[in-house]
């Protein structure tokens, strides 16, 4: 049943979208310390680029594992509780981080991190596929996927500047005490009861399909997709600042910098796909191409730029064409997004977790096999070709395979 009142009639709705904006920046700064810290950590407790990569993939381990419960519990229980829940756990355990000085403890501190992070993306999805409307969602979406890269924007320089103030264990004081600044605003601003108020529409909920859900053809090929989009995502995400430092030279200041200027371009870029896709649906466009069409020419200009890298020495260049990579992909990623809701409308957060479940196994895979690949041919150029040939791959996976049209 379709209710009349719009989404954007309730003040408190306009609210939670920002607080989901503020909590996707607060998860992307509880990512991105452990790369700021990475070289000062390798300095401090004698670990090679294999150690840290292994650490690197302690939080995908346990984002992935718990992404798929998260939102089975995020669709059970509601958003206002389970977001509560996550934010508590991966801010406690960046604050604790500094004080894991084995390499199995703090890969464990991570696995927390991560675990604490699995429920945001699924409670996300899963309050805006019954509080907006569909010619809003690739907009909103956009809009709450571009705290992640302003996170990345904030948590590079910011993390930089506390390295120089202090030492790296700040950075994980710091950016574990923001999540506790969330978790207060969630708690006292975020409404407690959405279903009773809003609601956009009103879906007849079943037993979860779990075999529809895991193996129709539109669902695995964007759980492949999603994989691909995420891999060199993932590799530069945890990396980045240590190839600026290793392969150009960058200073703990220019490193900051450098690394934030893809994120930004992706911020900008993640919103510019929202408003696109939502602009060609008003003018007529179906769904389907208006979703694929951003995810095919993102990831497709995202993949042959990073080849570029290869071939490039210069310092200025190589962060140039970083962010035009950058600034591509996230072209596509709100498409992906979007598609889980258009595809299940009714289990969107629990189609978007498998989604991003699969989506961060390459999270898990890229750090630990990009720190063994530096570590065994001694340089960077096969990591990022197996980067650039994966994003690639995904154009190619979900050619034939995604279509927006709901799952039968």
């Amino acid at each position: 049943m379709i209710k009349s009142k719009s989404f954007y009639q309730y003040p408190q709705y306009r609210l939670t979208i920002f607080l989901c904006f503020f909590s996707n920046i607060v998860c992307c700064l509880d990512r991105v310390n452990i790369s700021i810290a990475a070289p000062f950590i390798m300095q401090a407790y004698k670990w090679n680029e294999t150690q840290i990569g292994f650490i690197f993939s302690g939080f995908f381990t346990g984002y992935v594992l718990f992404m798929i419960p998260g939102g089975v519990i995020a669709d059970r229980f509601g958003s206002y509780k389970t977001m509560a829940a996550g934010i508590a756990c991966y801010s406690l355990f960046t604050f604790i981080n500094p004080f894991c000085n084995q390499v199995w403890t703090m890969f464990l501190c991570r696995y927390m991190v991560g675990m604490g992070q699995g429920v945001n993306f699924p409670s996300i999805n899963n309050l805006f596929a019954n509080h907006v409307p569909p010619r809003d969602q690739v907009k909103v979406q956009g809009f709450t996927l571009s705290g992640i890269t302003l996170g990345i924007v904030i948590g590079f320089p910011l993390g930089s500047w506390i390295l120089q103030l202090w030492n790296w264990p700040a950075i994980f004081y710091i950016f574990g005490f923001s999540g506790f600044i969330l978790l207060f605003l969630w708690l006292s601003l975020a409404p407690k009861d959405p279903d009773n108020k809003a609601v956009v529409t009103e879906l007849p909920r079943g037993p979860i399909p779990w075999k529809q859900l895991l193996i129709h053809r539109s669902s695995l090929g964007l759980m492949l997709s999603y994989f691909c989009h995420n891999y060199a995502a993932a590799l530069f995400l945890v990396w980045l600042p240590t190839y600026l430092r290793q392969v150009h030279g960058f200073s703990t200041a220019a490193m900051g910098i450098g690394a934030a200027l893809p994120a930004l371009a992706a911020g900008i870029f993640m919103n510019v796909s929202g408003w696109f896709s939502d602009y060609l649906l008003k003018t007529g466009k179906s769904r389907d191409f208006s979703r694929k069409l951003m995810l095919y020419s993102g990831m497709g200009i995202s993949g042959l730029l990073l080849l570029g890298l290869v071939w490039i020495h210069d310092p200025y260049l190589a962060v140039t064409f970083l962010t035009l990579s950058a600034a591509a992909k996230a072209l596509s990623t709100p498409a992906y997004w979007a598609l889980s809701v258009d595809m299940a409308p009714r289990y969107a957060g629990i189609l978007s977790s498998i989604m991003n479940t699969s989506g961060n196994v390459a999270g898990v895979i890229a750090p630990a096999l990009t720190g063994w690949m530096i570590s065994y041919f001694s340089g960077w150029n096969q990591a990022i070709w197996v980067g650039a040939v994966v994003t690639l791959l995904g154009v190619g996976v979900a050619f034939p395979t995604v279509r927006s049209s709901e799952i039968d």
